[in-house]
């Protein structure tokens, strides 16, 4: 099959997470998974409904906009306070006092750092995992090559946060999915494969995948 998606987006990647919705606005979007061979590009896992950011996909994502940003990114690594499948990723346990820096006063703003309690404004890692749902997740490195400060960062793709009724929340600007279907999207990713995560609207994206 062919995987119409924007070859600018695709670049080198021979594995792809598409990431999509039609509704800039909707807070809901499907991911699936496709993997190129001799033959073109095949789909190996979706499509499953995910969640967004509460204020829908955004080509200008700012920090504390609730949007989840458009584009092509790289996964970084993965993180976790449980056992993930192998996948070629870096892996890092977390601890205590590991926290996602967001103040953009700081040098180390979007990067994880160690060894102190949490300051207002960071993410504690640990108290989030420990909560269920960084339990395990991956990093996109989103601004980061370079980080340019006031542009977002912590956007991640890990498990769903519910509301008391069971029903799931939208996220500040992650991508997030069932426990399983993340634990079935780790053990498909491969970063030998060069592996690229997209996400927008389809109209962003280029078409439809399907």
């Amino acid at each position: 099959m062919a995987l119409n998606i924007k070859e600018s987006l695709i670049g080198d990647a021979q594995q792809i997470v598409v990431v999509e919705n039609t509704a800039k606005e909707s807070n809901s979007a499907t991911l699936s998974v496709h993997l190129k061979s001799e033959v073109g590009w095949s789909k190996q896992f979706g499509s499953i409904p995910v969640r967004i950011g509460r204020s829908g996909f955004s080509a200008r994502h700012r920090e504390g906009d609730g949007t989840t940003p458009m584009g092509s990114f790289r996964i970084q690594s993965v993180f976790g306070i449980v056992p993930v499948p192998s996948s070629g990723y870096p892996y890092i346990k977390i601890r205590e006092n590991y926290c996602w820096v967001l103040r953009q006063s700081e040098k180390t703003y979007n990067s994880l750092v160690k060894g102190s309690a949490c300051a207002k404004g960071d993410e504690d890692l640990y108290r989030i995992a420990k909560g269920g749902p960084y339990r395990r997740s991956i990093v996109l490195d989103f601004n980061m090559n370079p980080v340019v400060r006031g542009h977002g960062g912590a956007i991640f793709i890990h498990s769903h946060s519910y509301y008391g009724s069971g029903k799931t929340k939208p996220t500040s600007g992650c991508v997030s999915l069932t426990n399983a279907h993340l634990v079935k999207l780790l053990q498909l990713l491969d970063a030998s494969l060069q592996t690229r995560v997209v996400m927008g609207t389809k109209s962003f994206l280029g078409s439809s995948t399907r």
